[in-house]
């Protein structure tokens, strides 16, 4: 067998075992939820809202199935049957350059995708989120997102891509610390100023009115020194019904917003309650540590790609005998899958944990945050049918911040 078959082999292997993995976690997840409703359980849903809440989350459970099949066959098909080599020779059939081949290559393969996606999204959308009560999107409004997020993923997608191909084209043996830092670099932009540039593409955002909860927010912020640069409204109800607020930005570009959904639905106390949490992560330089952790994620992949991406065997695997930059970087990010996973593992890890943090924080800060985070907890659950019993396994391997329940009893320790 050779080098090429064997990394073939390996592709097929690793996909394979991802798809499996996946869905027996997922599968112990949904049988883990259906527990009895008691003790803080019962705190937080009434038996119809319990139900509710299971059958939400089984509704979720087939379709993420049905897509990670069809995903997983379309991209065997892909990888077995050569489509990653025929387009790559359609391009070079009519462009000679590398880098355009390149480009034009990840420019076809994001309209796919995002076209390949459609029917899920507008079921998900218009379908379980709606017979559940969250939807609030207008097929105009779903029709204008995805147009939006096409021409984004193009105009933001392919010229970093590019970027990246120029720097291996012209400097291979340096081009994963270049490559790195240049990724690094643009990160740092968007975590300062993505949020600012973006967001209103998508949403409507205005300064907190005036009154008791920007009057309470300011207060706190003023006594935490956590100079705002900006206190967001956002106009979230046009989409959904479900509760959230944000945190973004670094140094002096600090921005909090706050969804109107939850503005309505929680009290100033639990609302400045859960702002001081987000405060909590900035404090105790989560904002920091994860973005350093998430560059150093993004160092061990670009030394791997210096070591690997001139393998032609990586072409090779995936059907073609010319070498190029796009087919070598799709193969290695498929056999680089077990290292993706322990690193998503890890940052899981840590996240969770800075969110227990980040609670303790608004507790230490706030008078009565305590039971303000409690009642605030209870009333994000119900808002968003929550799953109050995820099997520890789904947890390790999905959930950012702790399972709510968790969450709750470390409230009152």
């Amino acid at each position: 067998m050779t080098t090429a078959e064997l990394l073939l082999l390996g592709i097929v292997t690793f996909i394979l075992i991802d798809f499996a993995a996946g869905r027996v976690i997922d599968f112990l997840n949904e049988s883990n939820k259906n527990v009895a409703l008691t003790g803080v359980a019962a705190e937080i849903y009434n038996p119809d809202e319990y139900a509710k809440s299971l059958e939400y989350g089984t509704a979720k459970y087939k379709v993420e199935l049905l897509t990670s099949v069809i995903t997983t066959v379309i991209m065997l098909s892909a990888i077995i049957l050569g489509w990653f080599a025929w387009l790559d020779q359609v391009i070079r059939d009519r462009y000679s350059n590398d880098l355009l081949v390149t480009v034009i290559f990840f420019g076809v393969l994001i309209l796919v995708s995002m076209v390949g996606t459609l029917p899920i999204s507008y079921y998900s959308t218009f379908v379980i989120e709606e017979k559940f009560g969250f939807n609030k999107t207008t097929k105009k409004l779903f029709v204008m997102d995805t147009i939006k997020q096409l021409l984004l993923s193009i105009a933001l997608g392919l010229p970093v891509i590019a970027l990246i191909a120029w720097i291996y084209q012209s400097l291979q043996s340096t081009f994963w610390l270049v490559g790195w830092l240049a990724v690094s670099a643009i990160t740092l932009f968007m975590f300062i100023f993505g949020t600012r540039i973006f967001l209103p593409m998508f949403n409507k955002l205005k300064p907190l009115p005036e009154g008791e909860l920007r009057s309470e927010v300011e207060s706190y912020c003023q006594s935490q020194g956590f100079p705002l640069s900006k206190l967001w409204e956002m106009d979230a109800s046009k989409r959904s019904t479900k509760l959230n607020a944000f945190f973004s930005g670094m140094g002096k570009v600090k921005i909090i917003g706050l969804y109107d959904t939850l503005i309505e639905k929680l009290t100033t106390k639990e609302t400045v309650a859960v702002l001081a949490h987000e405060v909590g992560h900035y404090k105790r330089k989560h904002v920091y540590t994860m973005f350093a952790f998430s560059n150093v994620q993004t160092l061990v992949i670009f030394s791997l790609m210096g070591w690997l991406l001139g393998n032609p065997n990586l072409s090779k695997a995936l059907g073609s005998d010319t070498p190029s930059f796009h087919l070598s970087m799709i193969a290695f990010f498929m056999l680089f899958t077990p290292v993706s996973t322990v690193l998503g593992l890890i940052n899981n890890s840590f996240s969770r944990h800075n969110e227990y943090q980040a609670d303790q924080y608004s507790i230490d800060t706030y008078p009565g945050a305590r039971d303000h985070m409690y009642s605030a907890l209870k009333k994000l659950s119900v808002e968003s049918l929550s799953n109050l019993n995820p099997h520890p396994v789904y947890v390790a391997v999905h959930y950012s911040h702790p399972p709510i329940l968790d969450r709750l009893a470390n409230l009152k320790k």
